[in-house]
């Protein structure tokens, strides 16, 4: 391998990447547009969805409690304190009423509540409601909590009147003491950012891959560069570095993209709550062990990527073979989503991609572990050198490397 031929092939091949304006649109222009544009929309509709569930708060009474003193009562003991709980008009087909979505709750309260009161003993208050609905599940907590209220404040008069201190009925108290340190407000940013990036880098590299040896097979073009100077692994490593660069600068691009979204409308990432803020830090060597994992994972998805474009036949062969990189890359990112940084295990920064998915988590949750990121950098590192050995393998045999 001649290093002055690697970069002569670098050279000519990011040369005729940056000249397909398509392309560079497609994957560098078009992320920095979309992915704020995304969070807008989506940061935008989880918190008008949130104001909506929090605010609009819609009652209606069942035929047989729609009294004037059932809703005097309602009105003046239940909702007294949420002026967000509107009650409306009776509705006389609860049901259907609750279907249309003309009320999110329906009340039917105990015709002998009055007595019941008056004797001390319980009465029922039935709550009819869509489940299934999400503004109304959503918005059962606030009902629930201003009918909870009016129970204790009926509990506080009757232990008043019998000389009870109400204290007896609260022989604990529960203290919160979150120990996170604000970290939790980055929830949803554990969440999607380290499954986007594994994506990421797993398509970011396919447009470049695919052109550069499937591409130029189709086109007749691959034949007289083998015919040059340079051998084949100089080919090979000239070419792979392109598809590295083209993959880093193809998820560098993404990433500004979303940090602009994230500077536009942060709502997105803190689950809709307005005003929510993002706050954590990264330290230094933190960051120079996630960059490089990142470029190892981007590495290893570049030889894969180019064994790939080299094992098929023609252009389209190569898509639809490297399409399947991106389920492949989507299964970690979904199936740990849902953890934290506490539940990663140390397996988890061995095994391939599944490492730099777990580094980023562990990084964003604040909880730094640089034994667990070592393994993860040097696993990264072993599997750069086992892709290049079979891309390797792959552009060393003409059986592959010319199929028909």
């Amino acid at each position: 391998m001649n290093w002055k031929h690697v970069w002569i092939v670098f050279k000519k091949e990011v040369k005729d990447i940056a000249r397909d304006k398509r392309t560079l649109i497609t994957n560098l222009l078009v992320p920095v547009i979309l992915m704020p544009l995304l969070f807008t929309i989506l940061g935008g509709g989880m918190e008008k969805m949130e104001n909506d569930i929090n605010e609009n708060v819609t009652v209606a009474l069942a035929p047989e409690s729609n009294t004037q003193k059932i809703r005097d009562m309602v009105r003046q003991e239940i909702f007294v304190d949420y002026p967000n709980i509107k009650l409306v008009k009776s509705a006389e087909d609860p049901k259907e009423a609750i279907r249309k979505n003309d009320v999110r709750f329906v009340l039917n309260i105990q015709a002998d509540y009055e007595d019941r009161l008056k004797e001390g003993a319980p009465f029922s208050i039935t709550v009819l409601y869509d489940q299934s609905d999400t503004k109304s599940a959503g918005s059962y907590a606030i009902l629930a909590k201003a009918i909870d209220a009016f129970s204790r404040r009926i509990v506080l008069k009757r232990l008043t009147e019998k000389d009870i201190d109400p204290q007896i009925l609260e022989p604990i108290r529960i203290v919160q003491n979150n120990t996170a340190d604000e970290k939790t407000s980055n929830l949803m940013l554990m969440m999607i950012l380290p499954m986007l990036v594994a994506t990421l880098i797993a398509v970011g590299g396919i447009p470049a891959a695919t052109d550069l040896v499937a591409g130029e097979k189709e086109r007749g073009t691959f034949e007289p560069l083998l015919t040059t100077q340079a051998g084949r692994m100089s080919i090979l490593i000239g070419k792979y570095l392109t598809v590295t660069l083209f993959s880093l600068v193809s998820v560098i691009a993404q990433m500004i993209g979303i940090l602009i979204g994230i500077m536009m409308n942060p709502s997105f990432f803190t689950m809709g709550e307005a005003g929510g803020n993002l706050r954590f830090f990264i330290p230094p060597t933190a960051l120079a062990f996630l960059i490089l994992i990142t470029i190892t994972l981007g590495m290893v998805f570049s030889a894969i990527q180019l064994a790939i474009s080299t094992y098929a036949r023609s252009f389209k062969e190569a898509q639809t073979y490297l399409s399947f990189l991106v389920f492949i890359a989507i299964v970690p990112g979904y199936a740990t989503m849902m953890l934290q940084p506490g539940d990663l295990k140390l397996y988890m920064f061995s095994v391939p991609l599944l490492n730099a998915i777990a580094s980023l988590k562990m990084i964003l949750g604040g909880v730094i572990n640089y034994t667990y990121l070592g393994i993860a950098l040097g696993t990264s590192a072993v599997y750069v050198i086992l892709s290049l050995i079979f891309a390797a393998s792959l552009f060393n045999r003409e059986k592959y490397l010319f199929r028909s």
